[in-house]
């Protein structure tokens, strides 16, 4: 009964140290629901701002976009003509590029250069659908390469690619059948900063379409994106949480600098008219902080031409699916009203020329809001979570070599007197510590790969995800328990043990005897240690 009780004081001590650690390793912000975000709701640029004016509310339900007496020309009208051309943007870099032209449209026509969004980079395989119906709406249209020498997962120069589309749109405003003074921009998602970047230098741009732009530095988005993934699936709250865990880490050991670029710099040469797309079925974008940013920084520079619509459809304005799939079509609406629109303001249709609302479309409902600041917490890059991760396997591996070791060489060792031995009641305890760890290790790694498979196919999966998460905490509790019964076996031995001047030589170890059998003991116990410590980054100690 003592024993028991020895057991359950230690487990219960070490389970406070496990929850406390959990805790100081979790940082002090969080992603807040989008109504209750007081001072996390408010982005940067939304100085003075209350969380309740980053609301938006649709004036009209439907999408169409027109001007008071003016009848710009309709998607179909013309036919369109494909030209491939190459594009020289350093001297040691050309890109291919698709030019789309209305044939037999008379005068010089407005133009729109398309830049690419992250995922993409052939012009022949992006913006075919809306380049080709915005050229047959009488619109010259180029859809150029992503240079990819320099683009890549983890590095990404957001300016330099901005001084490369700066190439690209000089030679679109320098076609005979082109417009200079009516060319502008159509970019999505990750692409909303590059031109937001281009803007900043050339704020003589005629239009601006951003369509789903995160506004904000990556980080930051991605903060948001992610809890919202983590919510969709039905994940426990705990591993929710996570999220800020990662989030706010270094990672420049892998570059990833791009994702702090500084995206909310850019917004105050906002001069030109724009056109806000988002779809309310887009859970990575702050679909409605993001327009209201977007208003008030160009009202701001003295432009209140800015329209806002909103599509029941994901992140790239298709519909059928809330992830990105081949295949899948634009909303109906949607290269109808850039037309409109895009014509409509080349034509010089000011703010108060439309006879359609501001905003309008499918009202959208952003849950969260993205966080103002995204610090670290304890553990601070990527560098110090993976020597944390890693700790409990190597621990564990050296441990089980060791004994492999010892159980090979046990015979010779007891012929030459070197025989080594754990502590009375020890080595039962070491293979229950061996078995917890290498069980939550398991679990934990099969958990994580469900919560992954159903965040990228954004597939509800709260039943599997909640029962597997209590499995784990149970895991973790027997970890802690058999960790605490090994502490209390070895103050037991050392209890046990007669005074030193009567110990014999043959006197049993508290621990392990022997350099061999002591390397496995330490070995195996530390990775019981760090597999706790692990199982506390996690959350699985939260109360």
């Amino acid at each position: 009964m003592k024993r028991i009780i020895s057991i359950a004081a230690a487990s219960i001590v070490l389970l406070v140290l496990c929850a406390l650690l959990g805790d100081a390793m979790t940082p002090d912000w969080r992603v807040a629901p989008l109504t209750d975000a007081a001072d996390s709701a408010k982005t940067a640029g939304q100085r003075g701002k209350n969380s309740s004016s980053d609301r938006v509310a649709v004036e009209s339900p439907d999408t169409a976009i027109a001007v008071r007496g003016l009848h710009t020309s309709q998607e179909g009208r013309y036919e369109v003509k494909e030209t491939h051309l190459r594009i020289r943007l350093t001297a040691s870099a050309t890109v291919n590029a698709l030019l789309r032209e209305p044939v037999d449209a008379a005068g010089r026509r407005p133009a729109c250069l398309f830049i690419h969004g992250a995922g993409t980079g052939k012009a022949s395989e992006v913006y075919g659908d809306i380049a080709s119906a915005m050229a047959s709406a009488g619109i010259v249209t180029l859809v150029p390469d992503k240079r990819l020498d320099n683009y890549t997962t983890f590095q990404r120069d957001y300016i330099a690619m901005a001084r490369d589309y700066v190439t690209s749109l000089a030679v679109l405003k320098g076609r005979g059948d082109v417009d200079s003074a009516r060319v502008g921009l159509y970019a999505e998602s990750e692409g909303t900063w590059i031109a937001s970047a281009m803007t900043h230098d050339h704020p003589d741009l005629a239009f601006m379409i951003l369509t789903s732009p995160p506004i904000v530095p990556g980080r930051r988005q991605m903060a948001m994106a992610a809890s919202n993934y983590m919510t969709h699936i039905g994940a426990p709250k705990p591993m929710a949480q996570n999220v800020t865990k990662f989030i706010g880490m270094d990672f420049s050991m892998l570059g990833l600098r791009y994702a702090d670029f500084p995206a909310e710099r850019y917004l105050d040469a906002l001069t030109m008219p724009l056109l806000v797309n988002y779809g309310t079925e887009d859970l990575s974008m702050p679909i409605e902080q993001g327009a209201a940013t977007l208003r008030e920084d160009a009202h701001r520079a003295g432009n209140d031409n800015v329209t806002v619509r909103y599509y029941p459809a994901n992140h790239q304005m298709r519909v059928g699916a809330r992830t990105s799939q081949p295949g899948l079509p634009l909303d109906g609406h949607y290269t109808h009203d850039l037309e409109n629109w895009l014509n409509a303001v080349t034509a010089g249709a000011s703010a108060n020329d439309w006879s359609t609302p501001m905003i309008a479309g499918t009202q959208p409902h952003q849950r969260l809001a993205v966080p103002k600041a995204t610090a670290p917490g304890l553990i601070r890059s990527l560098p110090m979570l993976l020597i944390l991760l890693a700790m409990a396997p190597l621990c564990l591996l050296v441990g089980a070599l060791g004994a492999l070791v010892l159980g090979l060489t046990g015979r010779q060792r007891r012929k030459l007197g070197r025989c080594g031995s754990f502590g009375a009641g020890v080595t039962r305890l070491l293979v229950a510590n061996a078995i917890a760890v290498v069980t939550s290790i398991a679990g934990l790694l099969a958990y994580l790969a469900r919560t992954v498979s159903a965040t990228l196919a954004l597939r509800s999966d709260a039943t599997a995800l909640s029962a597997g998460w209590t499995a784990l905490r149970a895991l973790a509790v027997l970890s802690t328990v058999a960790l605490a019964w090994l502490l209390v076996r070895l103050s037991e031995n050392r209890l046990a043990r007669p005074p030193e001047h009567l110990r014999s030589q043959d006197c049993a170890p508290v621990a392990a005897a022997g350099f061999g059998h002591r390397l496995v003991f330490a070995s195996l116990a530390l990775s019981a240690a760090f597999s706790l410590v692990s199982l506390a980054f996690w959350g699985l100690f939260s109360l």
